[in-house]
């Protein structure tokens, strides 16, 4: 059974293209496990494809839009088990739509990089992400896009993170990406872009987090009084941002049970993930 990371965006600059291959965004996120594993069996021709996410059969539009790229006419039984729900900020649908690949695509002798491209491309003619894919795919620790594309096509940069930091989390509440991507105005691909730079200048995981806090409060993520609250947090963390609909933050392991509980005081549920370390195309080439 094949697993993949987790995917947490900090700041992004859209770069959409009429070729989905070449669409995507730059920017950087934090690779993070556990992540997504799959289970999957083939039905019957007549049957319809069923797809259970933790249990719950639900859609998820790229993995249907992967299944027409795949074969239209052959049905699937995918089954997905995640410790994070869909819709908050991890790059579930993503990660979701890529362990779909690389396992039906093992079955069907299909190279590991043509499934990550199928997809990408799916991720992208779903308005569900633009860059997650190609990041879970190559990446790992604290991932940078340098050029926009699928795997294969766009550029990325990995800064390694240390074993011993772990990454937590909060769901604050879901929120649709393709209504977020709808929305983006020409500032926000600005902004990304300044922030994409001055991260570059300074690469560490506090300068990570720096430039995502602000880049979520311009295009409101969270106000800038949420974190007022999260004071105690950032005297013992590297740093503190939200995508979409989930808080993030990166602690230390021998602080981690002082983080969890400030923010399952604020937040009730957290989540605890370690940082990749090895990138999940190189694992795949044997196993695959």
């Amino acid at each position: 059974m094949i697993e993949v990371p987790l995917h947490i965006t900090g700041f992004f600059s859209p770069r959409p293209a009429s070729n989905p291959l070449n669409s995507g965004s730059i920017g950087a996120g934090v690779l993070i496990e556990p992540g997504i594993k799959c289970r999957w069996k083939l039905l019957k021709k007549g049957r319809k494809n069923k797809v259970f996410y933790n249990g719950k059969e639900v859609k998820i539009t790229p993995i249907e839009e992967l299944f027409n790229l795949i074969n239209p006419e052959q049905r699937f039984l995918i089954k997905l088990f995640s410790p994070v729900g869909l819709g908050f900020g991890y790059g579930a649908s993503a990660a979701s739509t890529l362990v779909v690949s690389l396992s039906i695509c093992s079955f069907l002798k299909k190279p590991v990089l043509e499934a990550a491209q199928l997809a990408h491309i799916a991720e992208v003619k779903s308005l569900t992400g633009l860059a997650d894919v190609s990041a879970i795919f190559s990446g790992k620790g604290l991932v940078v896009r340098t050029k926009a594309g699928g795997p294969g096509i766009g550029k990325i940069k990995s800064y390694p993170l240390p074993s011993s930091i772990r990454i937590l989390t909060a769901d604050l509440k879901k929120k649709e990406t393709k209504k977020m991507l709808k929305s983006m105005s020409p500032q926000t691909k600005k902004l990304g872009l300044k922030l994409l730079k001055d991260f570059l200048n300074q690469v560490s995981l506090e300068k990570f987090f720096s430039c995502s806090q602000l880049f979520s409060q311009k295009i409101n993520f969270a106000k800038k009084d949420f974190f007022d609250n999260l004071k105690p947090l950032k005297k013992i963390s590297f740093g503190m941002s939200v995508k979409k609909g989930v808080l993030f933050t990166a602690v230390p392991k021998d602080s981690l049970p002082r983080a969890r509980a400030i923010l399952k005081n604020l937040f009730g549920k957290t989540h605890t993930f370690r940082p990749v370390l090895f990138p999940l195309d190189k694992g795949l080439q044997s196993v695959v």
